[in-house]
Formats: C-alpha cells, sequence, structure tokens
C-alpha cells in the first residue's frame, strides 16, 4: 500500500539524533615495550593502580641467552685488556732494562773515546785506536737514541690498542645495559595513577612487541563523549553546536578529520569550568540530540524513499509527478522550500514506477 502525508507548517528541528560513548579526556595506552610469556599478572580490569605499580611481568628465554651471551662477551674482553695491560707493563719493564743497558753502553764508549783521545795527543795511541773509540761512541749512541725512540713507537702503539679494546668493552657494556634495562621493562609499570581498562592479560599467553594490552584513565581528567557521524552531514558539523542529553547540555569540541566506513568522527565536551557529570563512567552510552542550526518554521514532510526533488502528489484518485525543491533533512523530517503547499497529500514510500502519474488503488 502506498504511504501518504501531508504538507503541514511546523518547527523544522535541525537536529541529529546520536549514540554517544563516554571516553576519558585522559588516559595512557598500555603498549606492550617488550615481547615475552606472560609469568604473572598483578592488576585486574577495574582496579586503581597507583603510578609505578607492577601490572605484568613477562618472562623471555630469548632475551636471557643473549643477556648471558652479552655477559660473557663483556667478561672476555675485560680479561683482554687485563692481559693486554699485563703485557704492557712487562713489556715497559723490559725496554727500561733494555734502554738502561743501552744507556750504560754509550757511556762507557763515550769515557773511552775521552780517554783514547787524551792519550793520542801524547802519542801513546795510533790514530786507527782512536778511530776505532770514536766510531764505537757513535754506534753505542746510535743505539742508544734509536732504542729509546722504537721503545716509544712500541708502547704508543701499545697503548692505542688498548684503548680501542677499552671502547670496544665500553660498546658492550652500553649494550649489555640497554639488555638490563630491556629485562627491567619485562615488568610492566603503571605511567599515571588511573584505573585501569580493557586490561585482560592471562598468564601464560604470548604479548608481542606493541601489543595494545589496555588504558589506565585518569579520572581527574574528566571525561568527553564520541559519536560517529554519517559523512552527509560533515560539511554542517561546526565547533561550538550544542546537543543535549539526559547528562546536561554538551558542546562540539572537535570533528577528526578521518572518514571510516562513511562516518565521521565528533568529540563532544562539557563547557569549560563546568565539571562532567559524576555518574558517567568511561564505555557508557548517552542518547545526544546535537542541534545543527536554530529552530524554524517552514513547510515540512516526514521523510521517506519517495520524498526526493521529483516526487508524486495527490490528485484525487491519481498520483501526478511533481519537480519540488527540498532542504534540509533532520530527526525524521524534510524541510520543503518551493514546489508544496500545505495539506497537499505526497506519497512519501517508494513510487511503484518512473510514470508521470498512476492511480491509487
Amino acid at each position: 500500500m502506498p504511504q501518504l502525508a501531508r504538507v503541514s507548517v511546523g518547527e523544522f528541528r535541525d537536529e541529529l539524533m546520536l549514540r554517544a560513548r563516554v571516553e576519558p579526556m585522559r588516559s595512557v595506552q598500555l603498549d606492550a615495550s617488550e615481547a615475552g610469556r606472560v609469568e604473572a599478572v598483578l592488576a585486574q580490569d577495574g582496579d586503581w593502580v597507583e603510578a609505578g605499580a607492577i601490572l605484568y611481568r613477562l618472562h623471555s628465554p630469548e632475551q636471557e641467552q643473549l643477556l648471558m651471551q652479552r655477559s660473557a662477551e663483556v667478561a672476555q674482553q675485560l680479561a683482554n685488556v687485563s692481559v693486554q695491560r699485563s703485557a704492557q707493563v712487562a713489556s715497559l719493564a723490559q725496554n727500561r732494562r733494555e734502554l738502561a743497558q743501552l744507556q750504560a753502553a754509550m757511556l762507557q764508549a763515550d769515557s773511552d773515546y775521552q780517554r783514547m783521545a787524551q792519550l793520542a795527543s801524547s802519542g801513546f795511541v795510533s790514530a786507527a785506536a782512536l778511530e776505532q773509540a770514536q766510531r764505537q761512541q757513535q754506534l753505542t749512541s746510535q743505539l742508544f737514541n734509536q732504542g729509546r725512540h722504537d721503545q716509544r713507537l712500541e708502547a704508543d702503539t701499545r697503548q692505542q690498542s688498548l684503548d680501542e679494546m677499552a671502547r670496544a668493552v665500553q660498546g658492550l657494556q652500553r649494550g649489555l645495559e640497554l639488555l638490563e634495562s630491556a629485562r627491567d621493562r619485562l615488568q610492566q609499570r603503571a605511567p599515571i595513577a588511573g584505573r585501569i581498562t580493557g586490561f585482560q592479560l592471562q598468564v601464560g599467553s604470548a604479548v608481542r612487541l606493541g601489543d595494545r594490552l589496555g588504558r589506565i584513565d585518569d579520572p581527574a581528567g574528566g571525561v568527553q563523549l564520541a559519536a560517529d557521524i554519517d559523512e552527509y552531514y560533515l560539511p554542517r558539523l561546526q565547533p561550538g553546536q550544542t546537543a543535549t542529553s539526559s547528562s546536561g547540555t554538551v558542546t562540539l569540541a572537535q570533528t577528526l578529520p578521518q572518514v571510516h566506513d562513511g562516518k565521521v568522527r565528533v568529540l563532544l565536551r562539557w563547557s569549560q569550568g563546568a565539571a562532567s557529570p559524576a555518574n558517567l563512567q568511561p564505555g557508557q552510552a548517552v542518547d545526544l540530540h546535537l542541534q545543527l542550526s536554530p529552530p524554524a518554521r517552514t513547510l515540512l514532510l516526514p521523510d521517506g524513499p519517495g520524498v526526493q526533488t521529483r516526487l508524486y502528489v495527490r490528485h484525487g484518485d491519481e498520483l501526478q509527478s511533481r519537480t519540488v525543491q527540498l532542504g534540509r533533512r533532520a530527526a525524521g523530517q524534510v524541510e520543503v522550500l518551493t514546489g508544496l503547499h500545505p495539506g497537499e497529500e505526497i506519497l512519501i514510500s517508494q513510487p511503484p514506477s518512473d510514470a508521470d502519474r498512476f492511480a491509487l488503488p
């Protein structure tokens, strides 16, 4: 049966019926910072937790094995550094002894040359013997200087090698510290004080890095309302629009730009300085009437599939097509701008065909 409705003059309320959800204004998401298997769960969904309280503890055999391996590497490198330092000390002692012997030989050769020079001046020593003493003096001096230079190069090389080994040990130790801090992160602590929500961990379950495990809501931050609205209304959504509910009046604070499945998400909050109702809890549903524009007197039609720019108007026992201009749609009503008059009957259900006219049954 065709469904008819009359055009009437009334108050067009440009508002949307919304089903909003209560969300906390301030919350911290609990994402797994390490992977492992749950060893203990120390908090339950809905519990109040203090900042720093341990929520759960993980066990990671891979991380323990890596920690042991890195600890062994650090110990081995420290042992190598100790061996090299001992060798350096022994080498320095040996070099000092050798340098002392070379210095003694140089002084002895210099003393011999001075004595031979005095004897040669008196005619007691031949020129060949003096030349031999001079060559011996020069050789011992050269050996002393060369030995001192070589020992300095050897000491510098050993020290450079030790410095490089020390830097390598420091790098391994930093890696070990990171692994130890990662082991500490196997115990997840509450970042803030609040009520834990959506926390469903079970002992023995596996946790991967980055898994969303729940959140902690801060009641002191208050709550807000979030609702999904058809993208058709996106151009008409403006910050500051008001919405009424059984819990009071809220204001449209933000429209998130992303569109998902034909819906946009809006956030509504109580006016600045007004506290949110204490009886609202995160996750609770609230019915809202979002007012897009002030009410106005105009021609109205009930909304329906037949209410289009080309619709059918009753003339006696038949329906005739007519082109009209329609305005806004809201709350099951359609605003009529031109083409219709009060009291006319309109087919609001789906017309049976696209004919210009057809008889009523």
